[in-house]
């Protein structure tokens, strides 16, 4: 999962799904460790998730001014 996160999402907006059915949404800004570090769309939030606990990962297809 790290590498596919690396190479085809990083700074790019994503929709990140966790093994405990939650969905983030955010840009993808770096994986430290076994962290997973997303902007949210504010830009100002930052976001956590650990890596073990990602189940799945979609580029986001909305553009960017359709959010908040």
């Amino acid at each position: 999962m790290r590498a596919q996160l690396e190479a085809q999402y990083t700074g790019k907006r994503i929709y990140l799904f966790t093994s405990m059915g939650q969905v983030y949404v955010g840009t993808l800004d770096a994986i430290v460790e076994d962290v997973v570090q997303l902007s949210a769309l504010d830009r100002a939030t930052k976001i956590y998730i650990n890596l073990a606990d990602v189940s799945g990962v979609r580029a986001c297809d909305q553009p960017a001014e359709e959010h908040p």
